[in-house]
């Protein structure tokens, strides 16, 4: 079986963090250390891009559970951005269709069913779905 052709510039982005993070954090670390901005920073990152996802891709916009003050969408839209999850209009037409078609191989985009590294990390790699990718006509709302 042929596997799909790879989607270059998702592998570089986490190829190239990845190499960044594990050389530079502690290249970093034992070059400067970190100071008490630096940890307050990240941990506030931390929890405004994983808040972002939560709050604004998946349940205001995927599922729209609820609506939101323009400033809280620009908010929770940059934070998302920050967290490098694609846009908020691909995550939740692919959120959507996962919903459609729970664990269902074929259209399901992120199956659990083909495993943990698949349905985490794999999905984003090759292009699976290269006829539904860019297809938002499930998010017309």
């Amino acid at each position: 079986m042929n596997k799909p052709r790879l989607i270059v510039t998702n592998v570089l982005v986490f190829v190239v963090t990845g190499l960044i993070a594990f050389v530079g954090v502690p290249f970093w670390a034992f070059s400067y250390g970190f100071d008490t901005t630096e940890i307050i920073t990240t941990v506030v990152l931390f929890f405004v891009t994983g808040m972002s996802i939560t709050a604004g891709y998946h349940r205001l916009w995927a599922h729209k559970t609820y609506e939101a003050h323009p400033v809280v969408k620009v908010f929770l839209a940059i934070g998302g951005a920050m967290a490098l999850q694609n846009s908020i209009l691909h995550w939740s037409s692919d959120h959507r269709v996962h919903h459609r078609h729970v664990d269902v191989n074929d259209k399901d985009p992120y199956s659990a069913k083909k495993g943990f590294w698949f349905s985490h990390m794999g999905w984003m790699l090759r292009e699976y779905q290269a006829e539904s990718y860019g297809d938002y006509r499930n998010c017309k709302d």
